[in-house]
């Protein structure tokens, strides 16, 4: 499920009744079993959208969940505080764990930021084409302003800019940690390479949209633009797998393609936290033009997979389709 896509204000809207509901059951908490009864009789709306509510709010740790559904330190501090607020402590834990990832990413892309005030702008349409559901969620924060235009003050601006909001959000199992591991290194090439620009707006993390490509982030401040692959390991070891697509553009684009290596990813740890640390490690580790790296052996590669398929047998002939009784030669 696209978590952001299903999270409409309606569904906002449900989320601190839920918080309410188990906050307000008798202690030590709401039997797991018969949780979405429970809730659901205090905050109504479809039961089948229950679960997935309770789901939402136990990804953003503010549910703990178990035999019994309980609500975490922060989640009764947004229980009994949130509506002080006009419902903003609620929407910033959304934003923050990654629910809304990818429109964050489109929206600070498409819309222009005023170098002088900070503030975020863009027409109408763009917003909502770019993220209609965290579009909503916004709306609940004071000085954002909805009219032709769209536009977000400086503070919350800075909140969205920061990439951490931006890794994919936490799924409800450790399903691929691989992929995790994947997603850590390309978060913090993205970071790095928007701090190194100046204008967020030129660096597109491609990836998130097509991983077709054979490059995961696009540097369009600069002629030709470049072409960055990030790669990723839980070992300091520089060892990473390109895929026949990405050799291929790597050797296709020269010195307008680099890879960026980082090394000792822990996936425990909090990305913010973790880039820290690897920065002054001294990563990510840059190799432009592997093309020419391999050619001069500073780069080794051996194939590590073959595709495999039946070989065709050749049309035959009008003339042999005639002679097909003749013998074989």
């Amino acid at each position: 499920m696209d978590t952001g896509a299903w999270l409409t204000a309606a569904r906002v809207g449900r989320l601190p009744n839920v918080l309410r509901a188990i906050r307000g059951h008798a202690p030590p908490g709401i039997p797991e079993a018969r949780a979405e009864r429970i809730v659901w009789r205090a905050c109504g709306g479809p039961l089948d959208e229950i679960r997935d509510l309770i789901g939402v709010l136990v990804r953003a740790e503010l549910v703990s969940a178990g035999h019994v559904l309980k609500l975490t330190r922060e989640g009764r501090h947004i229980a009994t505080q949130d509506h002080q607020h006009g419902g903003t402590l609620l929407s910033r834990t959304l934003i923050r764990v990654g629910f809304f990832a990818d429109q964050v990413r489109r929206l600070t892309e498409l819309a222009r930021i005023n170098p002088a005030s900070g503030e975020l702008c863009c027409v109408r349409k763009i917003a909502l084409d770019a993220g209609p559901q965290l579009v909503g969620v916004l709306r609940r924060f004071p000085g954002v302003k909805w009219g032709v235009e769209f536009r977000v003050p400086a503070a919350l601006v800075e909140e969205l800019i920061d990439v951490w909001a931006l890794l994919p959000e936490r799924a409800p199992v450790a399903e691929d940690r691989r992929k995790a591991i994947g997603d850590r290194g390309e978060l913090y090439s993205y970071r790095l390479e928007r701090l190194r620009c100046g204008d967020s707006s030129k660096i597109r993390w491609v990836a998130r949209d097509d991983d077709s490509l054979g490059y995961d982030i696009e540097d369009v401040s600069v002629t030709p633009q470049r072409r960055i692959e990030a790669k990723a390991s839980t070992t300091r070891e520089v060892r990473f797998i390109l895929s026949a697509n990405e050799w291929e553009v790597a050797h296709r684009h020269g010195d307008d393609y680099e890879v960026h290596f980082w090394g000792g990813i822990d996936v425990t740890r909090q990305p913010a936290d973790e880039y820290q640390v690897l920065r002054k490690a001294g990563y990510p580790i840059v190799y432009r033009n592997v093309a020419r790296l391999h050619a001069e052996g500073r780069l080794t590669a051996r194939p590590l997979q073959y595709q495999i398929q039946e070989a065709r047998q050749p049309e035959a002939s009008e003339e042999t389709e005639v002679q097909e009784s003749d013998p074989p030669r």
